[in-house]
């Protein structure tokens, strides 16, 4: 699987050295919430393939290109324009043997190098979508200190979803269908069931392909859906996602009741009524209380993975007026 957090705030070589050693040091601290949120996304997503329409490998790999950058950053892309950021502890691409600044040179016998990326996006784009499209070993040939290597990952299958960390203090978590979006402000305020709880709302969404429905239902985007019928079939969107993360943190191993005592905590408080709060989304206490009832209903004694057909159904309805 390939993450990649926007560094675009974190590439400043021409900048005195004291500058630069602070600039250093805020581009770890993303590294390490950038790392913390691939593995955990890679366990949840994982654990939920067989409730998802579109699957990819989940190699552990975290990329990145060199035009993600408003300049290059010291040191890097010196051997090719996709270096590994990080690698996932336990992943396929690390018993495998690939090392962060490995560059690399091919996928499955596509030339890097010949990878155009779509107007408007990075590269690291489309080979995101090398890797995301291939249902078997996942062959790579890259350069490292020079010398030319080959792998071949064996990777399992999860969920299909870009995941990254936003180089910003605020406190955005998104998805489009596409990709899930987390700040750094957000990520590193978060423990881990916290972030586990937001993440799990943000691939329901993907699970439960909101994106197509909303639009298909001709809801708007931006400002317009926080009015009128907008809002409200906005809002059955966001209740079925928290319904549905309490299934996929439990298939994860999470025990679900981290999710309402998430919403009922000091964090999600703070959360509920800040950036990400709007009219969309219900009070963070009815919130708590739905979930409450899912689990009640769907997961109590429940030692066996939840297919939440209840759910899952829903994808291949349309949103009702």
């Amino acid at each position: 699987m390939i993450r990649h957090a926007l560094l675009l705030a974190l590439s400043a070589p021409l900048l005195p050295t004291a500058t630069q050693a602070q600039a250093s040091e805020a581009q770890a601290a993303l590294w390490e919430q950038d790392l913390r949120l691939a593995r955990l996304a890679e366990r949840i997503m994982g654990a939920n393939v067989c409730l998802c329409r579109q699957t990819m490998p989940l190699t552990g790999m975290i990329l990145h290109s060199a035009d993600q950058y408003g300049a290059p950053l010291p040191g890097a892309f010196a051997q090719g324009p996709v270096e590994v950021a990080q690698i996932v502890p336990g992943s396929s691409a690390a018993s495998a043997g690939l090392r962060a600044g490995d560059a690399l040179l091919a996928v499955d016998g596509t030339v890097i190098d010949e990878v155009e990326a779509a107007p408007g996006f990075p590269r690291r784009d489309a080979v995101f979508e090398l890797v995301a499209s291939n249902s078997g070993p996942i062959d790579l040939r890259y350069l490292r200190a020079g010398s030319i290597l080959t792998a071949t990952l064996q990777a399992p299958s999860g969920c299909r979803a870009l995941v990254e960390v936003l180089a910003d203090e605020d406190s955005t978590a998104r998805s489009d269908g596409r990709v899930i979006q987390l700040s750094y402000g957000l990520v590193a305020r978060l423990n881990d069931a916290g972030l586990a709880v937001v993440f799990a709302h943000e691939l329901a969404h993907v699970v439960l392909e909101h994106r197509r429905r909303l639009s298909e239902a001709g809801v708007a985007d931006g400002l317009a859906r926080q009015f009128g019928r907008n809002r409200r079939l906005s809002r059955l969107a966001e209740i079925e996602a928290d319904l549905l993360s309490v299934h996929l943190l439990a298939n994860a191993g999470y025990d679900p009741a981290i999710a309402p005592q998430f919403w009922q905590s000091d964090a999600g408080r703070v959360l509920g009524s800040g950036l990400v709060r709007s009219r969309i989304y219900p009070g963070r206490n009815e919130r708590a209380e739905q979930m409450e009832q899912e689990i009640a209903q769907y997961l109590s004694g429940y030692d066996q993975l939840s297919a939440a057909g209840h759910l899952i159904a829903l994808r291949d309805q349309p949103f009702a007026d």
